[in-house]
């Protein structure tokens, strides 16, 4: 996709460390390159429209908690929370019942579907605009349509929330993280951001 040449606008979120190793401790586990050797990225068509800034676009794409019957201010602030080994969480963890129906926060199309040691059953999406990356882990299991390069509405089934991955056997939750799309498409690379403040609609299957 086009990317502009000047940087984006700041939005809050955490700064990427120059030191490829302090970058590798402050991340949380969850969005790690995919087990396989190269990542397939979905097709988006491109959209060249850039005159928004990404606290604007943020805001305008009205997102939706992506776990069904939980309000966004339910959502507990783990944004900067330790993790093992000195990490920070960089992304929410949202408490639901086990089997809790997971939900598109945005339009958009489905990136990458799998697993991996730490996030165990996984989603990637991106929007139509291709800015961001919404990351979805720990699900029990994923939606029967689920696959690389699906066009998904907000509020569409995803998953059902579960405790796979270094999840804790007790505590099924969604962790969920909101990441820049890199300019390389590493999707799983991207900068975090804390995307509380632009969870503004309550979950709710379409």
């Amino acid at each position: 996709m086009p990317r502009a040449a000047s940087a984006p606008a700041p939005v809050v979120g955490a700064a990427r460390s120059s030191d490829p190793a302090a970058r590798d401790r402050d991340r949380r586990p969850g969005p790690t390159a995919p087990e396989t050797a190269d990542a397939p990225v979905a097709p988006v068509a491109p959209v060249a429209r850039r005159d928004r800034t990404e606290v604007e676009f943020l805001r305008d794409m009205r997102l939706m908690v992506p776990v069904h019957g939980i309000s966004p201010d339910q959502i507990p602030d783990t944004y900067w929370a330790r993790r093992d080994g000195g990490r920070i969480h960089h992304a929410v963890d949202i408490m639901a019942a086990r089997g809790t129906p997971i939900v598109a926060t945005t339009d958009g199309v489905v990136l990458r579907v799998g697993q991996n040691k730490t996030g165990g059953v996984v989603a990637y999406t991106t929007d139509s605009e291709r800015r961001f990356v919404y990351y979805y882990a720990h699900l029990e299991r994923l939606h029967e349509r689920m696959r690389e390069g699906l066009p998904i509405a907000q509020g569409e089934v995803l998953g059902y929330v579960g405790t796979t991955g270094n999840a804790p056997p007790n505590a099924p939750h969604l962790h969920f993280q909101v990441m820049r799309m890199p300019d390389d498409d590493h999707y799983w690379e991207g900068m975090p951001v804390d995307v509380r403040p632009y969870l503004v609609k309550k979950g709710r299957i379409r």
